[in-house]
């Protein structure tokens, strides 16, 4: 399943390239996670733990994050998988920013997600429309927190 969108975020691209590289940031900013941890020995690889409610599926999923093609201050991906009750997720996110005319940085982002178990069964609808909503979180959460630092 292919996903993506935009998001503009009034401060300038260093400023937000700063807060996507910030582990810190990056858990505080996603939706339901409760531990987002270094794996030992990787950079930029993280263990976590989120507890996820979508339609008839909710509960814990664990896994993990990493992060690669690191084009400072352009763009990255990152690598996601995870596991939990009866589903597993995998996929990757491309991130790009770039300037806006005017002022301010334009995220693209661009998503392609693998769902098998009972969240796949949930429906491909319902689904695309979930993430929409965690990922419109996620970037206001993010221009949050960029925000209490400018």
């Amino acid at each position: 399943m292919k996903l993506g969108g935009t998001y503009l975020f009034r401060e300038q691209r260093e400023q937000v390239w700063s807060t996507l590289m910030d582990p810190d940031a990056i858990s505080s900013a996603i939706p339901g996670v409760e531990e987002f941890v270094p794996i030992e020995d990787e950079e930029h690889a993280w263990r976590a733990i989120a507890k996820v409610s979508m339609a008839a599926v909710s509960g814990r999923f664990t896994g993990q994050v990493r992060m690669s093609e690191i084009q400072p201050p352009v763009s990255y991906r990152l690598h996601v998988s995870g596991e939990g009750q009866g589903s597993i997720i995998g996929g990757n996110v491309v991130m790009r920013l770039a300037d806006k005319d005017g002022g301010g940085t334009v995220l693209h982002w661009d998503a392609e997600a693998n769902i098998s178990g009972k969240l796949a069964r949930v429906g491909q609808r319902l689904i695309k429309a979930a993430a929409s909503m965690m990922s419109k979180r996620f970037f206001g959460n993010l221009a949050r927190q960029i925000q209490a630092v400018a």
